[in-house]
């Protein structure tokens, strides 16, 4: 083989890698595009050369980014063959809460007709992370505030009305036993005392029938005596332990009312929880109540793939800084997990990481889509105060990955606990 040939294959050769590299990085394709542009105020740092994703699925990428009248014009390439219905939703979409920006379309309606080549669409404009926890706080001073005033705010006592009238009836049930349970209290007080007193005379008395002293000691010598006098004291030890044990559980109830809001901003919507937390001892808990409330009148805005107006019904248990609890999870089942990492560190230590799983066997369509896979929740909670906290979470990251902020009001009731605690007393005492 002569020089001239080995130049030849050496050069064509170069010429080949030369030319791929320049496809590839040049982001050349084979596939057939059909371009559409997309008129955004502000597309929240969505870079070029992006994913397209329609439902969920990539049919494109964004092509270029420009600005036009004061507006952005993002232009996009969507796959040949791939049709998306004028009435069709545009926005920002991110992988997770620091992740990257993609364009996210939601399908519309094939009633609506097709876009086409060249069509020019209006886009959704969607919260960057910085402006939507900088309007997150501001709801919740608005929330702090409002507790100078006579109301919590307007919109909670529109969303909580029914909430307002059972609590009002609980307030007039307590407010006519509470002078009887104080009265039942303080007889409750004295009883133990006495039993103490009891247990330690008999402690004396059982010492002089040991040794068989005074009449009751020669009365022992007879066995048969002897052991029935024992039985019977027994029997009243038992008795005074339980009473003791029934005292217990009335001074150890603990009760927590919850109201909570949290917007969701792909759905530009706020939905309200509320609820009952009822510690009978240290260390272990229930939770009744109802999540995911929203006025169904309310005009739609987005595609909303979560369950309306659901029950919570929880069985907790805390561990230190571990709090691990099961039941039902927005109507479905399930359990989830908290843990405060920083409880050695000032300021972290009000800070409480958490994971839930539930809908397990999930299999079906909702609205259009089919959902095969359980429902994951990852999130952080900020206790700003004694009763407000505030907090962020990520949803169902298998599947529509809905980011949304939370907070929420804690107050104790120490009445409510009361007759809790007297209720467990009566079962003790049947």
């Amino acid at each position: 083989m002569g020089n001239e040939t080995k130049i030849g294959i050496f050069v064509l050769v170069g010429v080949v890698l030369f030319g791929t590299a320049i496809f590839l990085l040049g982001d050349y394709s084979f596939k057939s595009f059909y371009q559409v542009d997309i008129e955004f105020n502000d597309v929240a740092g969505l870079p070029d050369k992006s994913m397209v994703k329609l439902s969920g699925v990539e049919v494109g990428k964004v092509k270029r980014i420009y600005m036009e009248d004061g507006g952005v014009i993002v232009q996009v390439s969507i796959f040949d063959g791939i049709k998306i219905y004028r009435d069709a939703r545009f926005f920002i979409g991110s992988t997770s809460i620091i992740g990257s920006k993609y364009l996210q379309i939601d399908q519309g309606s094939r009633f609506a007709g097709i876009i086409k080549k060249g069509d020019r669409v209006k886009g959704e404009n969607t919260l960057s992370l910085d402006r939507a926890l900088t309007a997150a706080i501001a709801d919740v001073r608005k929330i702090i505030g409002s507790f100078d005033g006579e109301s919590i705010g307007a919109n909670l006592n529109n969303s909580l009305a029914n909430l307002r009238e059972i609590t009002a009836n609980i307030n007039q049930i307590v407010a006519t036993s509470k002078p009887h349970a104080e009265n039942i209290m303080v007889r409750l007080d004295s009883l133990t005392a006495r039993l103490d007193d009891v247990m330690e005379k008999t402690n004396k008395i059982m010492t002089k029938i040991d040794n068989g002293e005074g009449t009751i000691g020669a009365l022992m010598s007879d066995k048969t005596m002897k052991d029935d006098v024992a039985g019977t004291i027994s029997n009243l030890k038992e008795a005074t332990a339980s009473a003791k044990d029934a005292l217990g559980r009335i001074k150890g109830f603990r009760t927590y009312f919850e109201v909570g809001a949290k917007y969701e901003p792909l759905i530009y919507a706020s939905k309200i929880k509320a609820g009952v937390k009822i510690y009978p001892r240290d260390g272990k808990y229930y939770y009744l109540g109802a999540s995911n409330l929203i006025n169904t009148k309310n005009i739609k805005r987005g595609t909303d793939y979560s369950k309306r107006n659901t029950v919570d019904a929880l069985l907790g248990w805390e561990w230190g800084d571990i709090d691990f609890y099961a039941g039902a999870l927005s109507g479905a089942g399930g359990a989830g997990i908290k843990y405060s990492p920083f409880h050695s560190v000032s300021v972290l230590d009000k800070l409480t990481f958490l994971f839930e799983a539930s809908d397990i066997s999930r299999n079906r369509y909702i609205k259009g889509r089919r959902f095969d896979s359980p429902i994951y929740t990852v999130g952080a909670d900020y206790k700003v105060s004694k009763y407000i906290s505030t907090g962020i979470k990520v949803e169902d990251l298998a599947e529509t990955k809905r980011l949304n902020y939370n907070a929420s009001i804690i107050f104790e009731d120490k009445d409510i606990a009361y007759l809790f605690g007297f209720a467990s007393l009566a079962s003790v005492t049947k």
